[in-house]
């Protein structure tokens, strides 16, 4: 009886300690924004731009097991989807090619750590190679991606993220 007792004890100090932290993580000034971007590639000889609105939204305090609490942010393209990419072709035997638009909510709204992910976000075109045993292969190799099927990103342009302050 006592164990279980000292076990359900364990059990509660830890969910409270759990609980207590989320108080420690700020809350962001800046909760939503509205970002211009555009994207223009060329494939088959042709010239295209991809635009739009990019919409982010605050989302709350998420707890992760390696990460304790953490802000949440979502997004999505103003009278579009969540989804960033961009359905360029499929080949003849199936590959997909893809335009991945990159757009991540935490650049965007100011609370982005370049020490976890060394860049900023930027497009890029892939390649999805299904192999006959179901698998998936994807080439992001420019060079490689402009050899196989010609496909190329010219430029882009992202209004800059909002300088946010969290408290």
């Amino acid at each position: 009886m006592k164990r279980i007792l000292a076990f359900l004890m364990a059990l509660l100090l830890l969910s409270l300690s759990l609980t207590g932290c989320k108080s420690s993580v700020p809350e962001p000034e800046i909760r939503s924004g509205e970002f211009n971007f555009s994207v223009t590639y060329r494939y088959g000889g042709e010239t295209k731009t991809v635009s739009g609105v990019f919409v982010c939204e605050y989302g709350g305090l998420s707890w992760a097991l390696d990460g304790g609490y953490h802000r949440t942010w979502s997004g999505y393209i103003k009278g579009g989807t969540a989804d960033d990419y961009v359905p360029i072709d499929t080949t003849e035997s199936g590959d997909e090619i893809i335009l991945v638009l990159n757009l991540v909510p935490d650049y965007f709204m100011g609370d982005y750590n370049l020490d976890l992910y060394e860049d900023v976000p930027k497009p890029y075109i892939t390649i999805h190679q299904h192999t006959e045993d179901g698998g998936l292969s994807v080439i992001y190799d420019e060079n490689e991606i402009e050899q196989l099927c010609a496909a190329k990103l010219i430029s882009y342009n992202y209004d800059p993220p909002v300088v946010n302050s969290f408290n």
